[in-house]
């Protein structure tokens, strides 16, 4: 099956949430768009005179490594909507700098100690964070992962950085730990007023239940390309940053 015939799927089955899948964003991004760092973000993002660098940390998810099968992950994407899409025309903001620097099976906790290495040497204006799956497997302790989490979101703001806070999308193997990760960092955000980005909720209404869909996955943990397109797809919608005519938002119908 092309990765075309995937994407179409892909759409007919988020067509079929109707106005649900639409409101969930809709609700996200006007949760969102009630804090400061919202607009913070978009005045930085509209003065085109001033390149950005947005800074991606987290696990394999972020890595993008293997499961895309050679396409584009979804910092990837990020980086075509930012660096090409956004503004009055392509290019505009060809000077943004995107930096990605998840590994794979990390965890919150693990992040920690190689901060000043992965977060520390960089002068972000945005980071994206998102850990919790292998928080959930290898830890096992939500009230470390949530003072982890918080204290990661301490760093970004200590480095004068916007942070934004991503759960992690659904697995296929109906991970029993995973919904309380997702609770946490939706607490966490609220807690510490972040931005958040919520795949886990989106991917929700897509499917019709606490289960991904197999055809957005490369395996039961790790989101295949289309998978990927359909996060980037969650964060511009999410963060109010869906430039006009994109190629990479208008996803293809059936």
């Amino acid at each position: 099956m092309s990765m075309r015939t995937l994407i179409a799927a892909a759409c007919a089955a988020l067509a079929l949430c109707g106005p649900c899948r639409a409101d969930s964003l809709t609700d996200m991004n006007a949760r969102n768009a009630k804090l400061p760092d919202y607009k913070a973000l978009h005045t930085k993002i509209d003065n085109f005179s001033k390149p950005m660098m947005w800074l991606f940390v987290g696990d394999s998810i972020t890595h993008g490594c293997m499961h895309t099968r050679t396409e584009r992950n979804f910092v990837e994407h990020w980086m075509e909507i930012v660096k090409w899409e956004y503004g009055p025309k392509p290019g505009t903001r060809k000077d943004d700098i995107v930096i990605n620097t998840g590994v794979s099976g990390e965890t919150a906790t693990g992040f920690l100690p190689n901060a000043k290495w992965r977060l520390g040497q960089f002068k972000p204006d945005v980071v994206f964070i998102k850990f919790g799956i292998n928080d959930a497997n290898k830890i096992g302790d939500v009230e470390k992962f949530k003072k982890d989490l918080t204290s990661i979101v301490g760093m970004v703001r200590k480095a004068k950085a916007i942070p934004v806070l991503q759960v992690p999308m659904l697995t296929t193997d109906g991970q029993a730990k995973r919904p309380a990760y997702a609770e946490a960092v939706r607490a966490v955000a609220d807690k510490e007023k972040c931005l958040l980005v919520d795949h886990a909720a989106h991917w929700k209404e897509a499917s019709g239940s606490d289960t991904a869909k197999a055809e957005w996955m490369n395996n039961t943990l790790h989101p295949n390309a289309l998978g990927h397109r359909i996060m980037a797809y969650t964060i511009a919608r999410e963060l109010g940053i869906q430039p006009k005519n994109s190629p990479t938002l208008k996803l293809p119908t059936p």
